[in-house]
């Protein structure tokens, strides 16, 4: 299949430079070219119905100023050419020095990097050096799955044997607020895009912190019946499908970050009864005991934990006690259990209840929600670089979202939305 199409489709204009062209005195050399540049460089497959306009310049240098024609060739991510199309150039007789620019019509169907060659030639025949760069049509990085059965807003997410456990929550359908938790227990499995449910927990919580470790998932804290935090632990086992209550946080708390770094559960800042905190506990399932670690520097609520570089990374929240940003938090900071220390990180962007999880060596954060309500942000964290990435946004904007990390693919869930995010196909 032709993958570039040229003819009367290409429109190419010149400008800058005169002299030249006209003085037998001058030695015919060949022309030269720089400055290669096109765009979009990136679409995904199937944009514009099939078929892409793409723009695209180059400078030109040629003292004799007998530019002719054009030539572009496009060969396939295994170096075969597809595509050779040349075109007169008009408009440049008698310059010397200018840009080109024109279109290109593009077929968009076929996914692959594609490499695309320029080159231009004079009224003698000589050729000038060849420019390269590369298009690709690639697969589009979200797609929407199988919804979540219940919708059930302040729900915590756990991955265990390759299925991806969501647990408790609030019951949406109440007519009461605060709408009373839920024991609910359901289970996404990415490699058939299904859902099942799972033995419903004990004790109903709604935004609790969960984890899984040594096969088996711990969900900490959240909100009871009556709204109030709980210090409760609850431990899944998959190999008996049971579900047992563990030894007590050493408070309460709901709303907070949690990650696992060698065999414990680290769990940061959150909600307590009528207070926002910064303290850090860490739990043992093997001793089924709790201690505690250095405070981060903030109080916050609604913040987000991931783990990267055996560094448990907490970003964002809220407080009423911070001003700027409207109490939305754009703190990021890094805490070394081996040192028992807390390090500022480089700030993200303000919100708060939004998924975070590492994959790839980057930590990525989505959607959540500030001043402007739910967000539709993709932004990822490179810890090595203590740097931000704005990705692809999510298709949704969400309020409330957990995020987990299978394989070589990332799933956001949110109200009853299953979105499957995979960071290979954002390029953009």
């Amino acid at each position: 299949m032709r993958q570039f199409f040229l003819g009367s489709l290409l429109v190419l204009a010149a400008c800058g430079g005169g002299g030249g062209g006209d003085d037998s005195n001058v030695t015919n050399s060949a022309p030269r070219i720089s400055s290669l540049s096109f765009a979009p460089t990136v679409v995904e497959v199937g944009f514009g119905g099939g078929l892409a306009t793409i723009i695209g310049t180059f400078d030109f240098a040629d003292a004799n100023g007998n530019l002719s024609t054009v030539t572009l060739t496009v060969l396939d991510d295994g170096g075969t050419t597809i595509s050779t199309e040349t075109i007169g150039i008009v408009g440049v007789s008698g310059m010397t020095q200018g840009t080109i620019e024109g279109e290109v019509l593009v077929a968009t169907t076929t996914l692959g990097d594609f490499t695309v060659q320029v080159f231009v030639t004079d009224t003698t025949g000589l050729r000038s050096n060849t420019l390269q760069g590369v298009f690709s049509v690639v697969e589009p990085p979200w797609a929407t799955k199988s919804p979540m059965p219940t919708t059930r807003p302040g729900f915590a997410s756990a991955v265990l044997g390759g299925r991806i456990y969501i647990l408790g929550g609030r019951d949406a359908t109440a007519p009461v607020i605060p709408q009373p938790p839920v024991t609910t227990v359901e289970v996404y499995d990415p490699l058939t895009d299904s859902w099942s449910t799972a033995p419903s927990m004990p004790i109903a919580v709604s935004e609790p912190m969960a984890a899984a470790i040594n096969g088996k998932l711990y969900v900490v804290g959240g909100h009871d019946d009556f709204g109030l935090e709980t210090d409760v632990v609850q431990e899944f086992d998959s190999t008996t499908q049971s579900w047992n209550v563990k030894a007590s946080m050493p408070e309460p708390r709901a709303f907070a970050a949690i990650g696992t770094i060698g065999g414990l559960i680290y769990v940061a800042a959150g909600e307590g009864p009528g207070v926002t905190l910064n303290s850090l506990v860490w739990y043992d399932p093997v001793a089924n005991s709790w201690s505690a670690g250095a405070p981060s520097s903030a109080s916050r609520t609604g913040s987000g934990g991931a783990v990267v570089d055996d560094r448990f990374l907490v970003y964002g929240g809220y407080s009423t006690a911070f001003v700027p940003d409207s109490g939305y938090r754009r703190l990021v900071e890094s805490y070394d259990p081996v040192m028992d220390m807390w390090s500022l990180r480089s700030d993200g962007e303000p919100r708060r209840d939004f998924g975070f999880v590492a994959h790839g060596g980057l930590v990525y954060a989505f959607g959540g929600n500030n001043v402007a309500r739910s967000l539709d942000w993709n932004q990822a964290y490179d810890n090595a670089t203590d740097t931000w990435i704005a990705k692809q946004p999510m298709p949704i904007s969400l309020g409330y979202v957990r995020a987990e990390s299978i394989g070589d693919r990332i799933y956001v869930f949110g109200s009853d939305q299953t979105l499957e995010y995979t960071p290979a196909n954002d390029r953009f």
